[in-house]
């Protein structure tokens, strides 16, 4: 999804990136707009009841190169996408 049309959908939604960071413990999230940011990237999808797969399918094409990132994810709870 471009970054614009995330912030467009956040917007209809009531919310923006600096309230779903700041209702997370985050100052800001807006890296997760350009650049994989696993917790943000669930957070996003969650405000705007999807997942992050459907975001941004490019960055979750090869599940083997996100493990790590799961793994060291401990802000929220994460799911790890189904192969």
């Amino acid at each position: 999804m471009h970054p614009a049309d995330v912030v467009a959908a956040l917007r209809k939604r009531g919310t923006s990136l600096r309230k779903i960071a700041q209702d997370n413990g985050y100052s800001h999230i807006q890296r997760v707009l350009t650049s994989p940011w696993l917790a943000a990237e669930q957070l996003v999808a969650r405000a705007l009841n999807t997942t992050p797969q459907a975001l941004w399918p490019s960055r979750y094409r090869n599940p083997a190169n996100r493990a790590l990132a799961f793994k060291q994810t401990r802000k929220i709870a994460v799911t790890m996408p189904q192969a």
